[in-house]
């Protein structure tokens, strides 16, 4: 074997070399430099950040496990096309029955009439006599731009829609985050 063929063959075996352990080399370093990129979750509802604790006491009357998609009233067009979508969107999601549940805020005198409550199958009404659920909910996200809230099963207000949401987008969210925090 001549010279120049040996040399060809250890430059090869440094070129095979540098391509398999390169990457490992610069991920290694990557990680030690203190460089970390995580991609922003791709949801169409806005963080509540810091995510806000609703008053326990406040919520007595609501179910302490499940997720909560809360409107607040008094309900306009808007509100009952959320309602609508909300229902939607519960019923979109068969697995998540147990887990998912709508509810309607609002003071007392503001009601949902009978006849459109009874169009809402499974839609908790629920009147907030004191108004500090009202405050809180408004203190997490701005009642003027906002359709509604998702709050988790420890009481937090963690995610709102704005009132142009989409709600096949929204859909997706919800599905998206009950699949990582619902066991099957």
């Amino acid at each position: 074997m001549d010279e120049a063929a040996r040399r060809r063959g250890r430059l090869m075996l440094l070129l095979l070399g540098a391509l398999f352990l390169g990457p490992l080399l610069f991920s290694w370093a990557y990680s030690r430099l203190g460089f970390h990129w995580h991609p922003e979750p791709a949801l169409s509802g806005l963080l509540i950040d810091p995510p806000v604790e609703l008053p326990p006491d406040a919520m007595k009357g609501l179910p302490a496990a499940p997720w909560k998609l809360i409107v607040v009233g008094p309900c306009d067009a808007a509100c009952w096309k959320t309602l609508v979508d909300l229902r939607q969107i519960a019923r979109s999601l068969p697995r998540y029955q147990d887990a998912l549940v709508r509810v309607y805020v609002h003071r007392p005198g503001q009601a949902l009439a009978p006849t459109r409550l009874q169009e809402q199958a499974g839609l908790l009404d629920f009147e907030d006599g004191d108004g500090r659920l009202l405050a809180a909910l408004a203190g997490a996200a701005p009642p003027a731009d906002t359709a509604f809230v998702m709050v988790d099963p420890r009481g937090f207000a963690m995610l709102r829609y704005r009132k142009d949401y989409d709600p096949r987008a929204a859909r997706k969210d919800i599905d998206h985050l009950l699949r990582r925090f619902v066991p099957n």
